[in-house]
């Protein structure tokens, strides 16, 4: 028990004796450069009508990624949005996206991957097609799309 009780004493100290890292100043640093993403994730038809939406809010770092991963008959989207606050405290917003498309028909795949950047401000919102933008089609489509918007977690007017 008294071997117990040292180990719980000790363990906030041990990633500064390992590391020489200040347990108290990593804490500052999160609380200072939290960042808070809010993605609403939409699949629009053909008409522009909304068909389906979700929202999440994930709390990152500057350099730390967000996983979005939308599966459905046929198809796997996989979004990784990450955040870079700049020096002029802009936020470069990288998205990378894969596609994995299949059809009834066959058991055939296709896939497809997208990587974009877009430095915005903090709380300025920004659309994101992993599969592109339909310009005309024949047939009924429905498209997917990414609205993102990161806010400095200490100037939100939530917090």
């Amino acid at each position: 028990m008294g071997r117990r009780l040292l180990f719980l004493l000790i363990l906030p100290y041990i990633p500064s004796f390992l590391f020489g890292i200040d347990i108290n100043d990593a804490l500052r640093y999160l609380e200072k450069n939290a960042l808070n993403i809010e993605i609403i994730t939409r699949v629009v038809d053909d008409k522009g009508s909304v068909v389906w939406n979700t929202e999440m809010s994930r709390i990152t770092i500057s350099g730390k990624s967000v996983k979005v991963k939308l599966s459905g008959v046929n198809i796997l989207v996989i979004t990784d949005i990450t955040p870079y606050i700049m020096n002029d405290s802009t936020i470069l917003l990288v998205s990378q996206g894969e596609v994995w498309v299949g059809s009834s028909d066959s058991d055939e795949m296709v896939h497809y991957s997208t990587i974009k950047s877009l430095p915005v401000n903090p709380g300025e919102s920004v659309l994101f097609f992993p599969l592109g933008v339909v310009k005309t089609s024949e047939t009924k489509i429905y498209n997917i799309e990414l609205e993102i918007q990161v806010h400095l977690k200490n100037d939100n007017p939530g917090n």
